[in-house]
């Protein structure tokens, strides 16, 4: 399982580290912080990039039983 949070330091809270403990229970886990910088792009940009990967895979179609969760598992190890 993984998750990623995108937050600023000082949310950091005892509570933000009680959801980690419940969400993974006594599993071994991994923490990784990195500084993030900030996306420049405009709204109408995004929402231009957007469209054009639906145009991009408008026609692609997903097998009903591909469980896409594990997939994604499988690719973020």
């Amino acid at each position: 399982m993984q998750h990623t949070f995108h937050l600023k330091a000082g949310s950091l809270t005892p509570a933000f580290v009680d959801l980690v403990r419940k969400m993974f229970g006594d599993k071994e886990i991994k923490v990784v912080v990195e500084d993030v910088k900030p996306v420049q792009m405009s709204q109408q940009d995004l929402y231009r990039s957007i469209m054009a990967l639906r145009e991009q895979f408008k026609d692609l179609k997903i097998d009903p039983n591909v469980d896409i969760s594990t997939l994604a598992d499988e690719v973020n190890l």
